[in-house]
């Protein structure tokens, strides 16, 4: 998939003016990953803004503190976003393409009780959400914390080979998940504590980040940390985010054609961050720049 992530940071980026100041996110931290899952998926390039919608409301409803009214709003939302899925599969069954829905409709062929119809819709209802939503924020993130320090971003500018490994810090000191949930299949005993079958657990990912007997001086952000493939960011075992590795070259590609075209990047000086009000995703809902001579 690299160069079609190639292919869509380079038109992003040409439709860029940066004579003026410009907010990477709506620019291109967002598109970018809604582009290359909804693509991937099969979604027509039509339908992409509803469904980018879509996910706003699904975020807000599942982790978010919505008032009554604003729940039913959400949820009807959901409800329809859902219902787009399960037509979408059902349009593919005779209009096949190359793409995600078709090659799951594939093994559907082969045996009907293996993925049902309704399991389809289901894998793409997650997949058309965590596709994008979480490397939204990795990539807004990541530039972040480098352009906050000028000689950060300056280094990795002048050594590429870096890219990676602030990629890897980003999601170790700042990820784009700092929580999820989890519940107990059977009487544990962690930390000292003992859980019983079935209990509900808050699992703050962020500060196992921040643990100093894994990451020496883990408050430092540093992008030459030789150990920072010991995040867990996306998860371990089975629940390893099965995008992690799309993730991260997207995350890696934007910020590669991103330096090369702008090596001087820097913040607009004075802007306050916001973050999208939510209990599980975190990133820059708006991070303005300005292009250097």
């Amino acid at each position: 998939m690299e160069p079609k992530i190639r292919r869509t940071v380079d038109q992003l980026l040409d439709a860029i003016d940066s004579s003026a100041p410009f907010d990477l996110v709506s620019s291109l931290t967002f598109p970018l990953p809604a582009t290359i899952i909804f693509s991937f998926v099969g979604i027509p390039e039509r339908d992409w803004p509803q469904l980018k919608e879509w996910c706003g409301h699904r975020a807000a409803l599942a982790w978010g503190r919505p008032t009554p009214g604003e729940q039913v709003h959400h949820a009807t939302n959901m409800a329809a976003y859902r219902s787009y899925l399960r037509d979408l599969v059902a349009g593919k069954v005779n209009a096949r393409g190359d793409d995600f829905a078709s090659a799951l409709l594939e093994i559907h062929d082969e045996d009907p009780e293996a993925l049902t119809h309704e399991e389809i819709g289901s894998i793409l209802y997650s997949l058309t959400f965590a596709g994008h939503e979480t490397t939204n924020y990795l990539i807004g993130n990541v530039v972040r914390r480098l352009l906050e320090d000028p000689a950060r971003w300056d280094l990795v500018v002048a050594d590429p080979g870096l890219i990676p490994g602030a990629v890897l810090e980003t999601l170790r000191h700042d990820p784009s998940v700092p929580v999820w949930r989890r519940v107990t299949r059977r009487p544990v005993t962690l930390g000292g504590i003992d859980l019983p079958e079935g209990a509900k657990l808050f699992l703050w990912l962020a500060a196992s980040g921040r643990d100093a007997s894994v990451f020496p001086e883990p408050d430092k952000f540093d992008v030459q940390r030789t150990n920072a493939t010991k995040t867990l960011a996306f998860g371990k075992g089975i629940h390893y985010c099965l995008g992690a590795a799309l993730g991260k070259l997207e995350a890696q590609i934007a910020l590669e054609i991103l330096m090369r075209r702008f090596p001087r990047l820097r913040l607009v000086e004075g802007q306050q961050l916001s973050f999208h009000a939510n209990i599980s995703f975190r990133g820059p809902q708006a991070l303005w720049v300005r292009a250097t001579p």
